[in-house]
């Protein structure tokens, strides 16, 4: 999932139904199999196989849980105004944020012609990108996907206090086995170190920002999430955390916020109603998380999800 990774199951808790080590085990076969599926970065996966079909008149036949991600994206990409589009990967011809490579805006017309939601052909278990040098990008959504996946398993063996970190997408599981929350640090975005710390009982928290990885052109430093309106980088807040009973909740409203400017960022996290911190290039803090330790417990999901719940 391109970070690290921890499985933590606090104490030896009666009830569980398999081995703890074995449980583990299993927990990391099942990251590994939807980075297998959904990774645009393995020739092998899904994803990839979908996008070089792209043009082609060659169907491809998905699976139920392919058919849940990708409703979830469509909605997304109407709750956003098509900001949240996981079409929008030919950008990434124009901008290589991966290897850090230059800017080439002069290729963002041609990739615009193939982002679009509107584009693609689903009908039922079948999808066809029609034009050729389309593609998908689950990237926005599946690491948050596997955390709540990676969590559902632990709590259906029965463990009753545990934490699933993605590269800094969590999900923790009751309270520690002490009786106490969870204590989770918000990185700060400029320096080393936090800027507060959360309590949580069972509750997923996960950030999204553009401070970390960056490009430079013509003088001027831009982050990786890109406009698909427009194709440029957006200028939108530092980094957004969100909290919720669901991390795939939490991400895909933290990373809308950031494909926003700061002002419009505010008003769309006030509309989610959930537990929420922004910082801003000024390194301001905002939100209805304090700089303050703060505790939280949610178990129902934003109404934003109201008619679209997470898979």
């Amino acid at each position: 999932m391109g970070g690290p990774a921890r499985v933590v199951i606090d104490g030896t808790p009666e009830g569980v139904s398999a081995e703890l080590s074995e449980l583990c085990i299993e927990v990391e076969q099942l990251v590994a199999a939807l980075e297998q599926r959904y990774s645009r970065y393995r020739d092998d996966s899904l994803v990839s196989m979908i996008n070089r079909r792209a043009g082609s008149p060659q169907r491809t036949k998905i699976d139920p849980e392919t058919v849940a991600l990708l409703g979830l994206a469509e909605a997304l990409w109407e709750i956003t105004d098509g900001l949240f589009d996981i079409t929008s990967g030919p950008l990434r011809r124009a901008w290589d944020f991966r290897s850090r490579g230059p800017a080439r805006p002069e290729r963002i017309e041609a990739a615009r012609n193939l982002i679009g939601w509107k584009h693609l052909e689903w009908d039922g278990p079948y999808l066809r990108l029609p034009m050729k040098g389309m593609e998908l990008d689950f990237g926005g959504i599946v690491k948050e996907y596997a955390v709540d996946c990676a969590v559902k398993k632990l709590r259906d063996a029965g463990v009753l206090s545990g934490m699933i970190d993605l590269a800094g997408d969590i999900a923790v599981i009751g309270d520690q086995a002490d009786g106490s929350p969870w204590q989770i640090s918000i990185r700060d975005p400029f320096n080393e170190g936090s800027i507060c710390t959360v309590n949580l009982t069972d509750a997923a928290i996960a950030t999204s920002g553009s401070y970390e990885r960056r490009i430079a052109y013509q003088g001027n430093d831009y982050g990786h999430l890109l406009d698909p309106e427009t194709g440029w980088p957006v200028r939108g807040p530092a980094s957004v955390t969100v909290i919720d009973a669901h991390c795939l909740t939490a991400g895909a409203v933290a990373t809308t916020a950031c494909l926003q400017t700061e002002e419009k960022a505010t008003s769309w996290l006030a509309e989610a109603q959930l537990p929420w911190l922004m910082v801003d290039w000024k390194t301001e803090i905002s939100g209805p998380i304090s700089s303050d330790s703060l505790s939280v417990v949610q178990d129902s999901a934003s109404p934003l999800w109201a008619n679209t719940a997470p898979p």
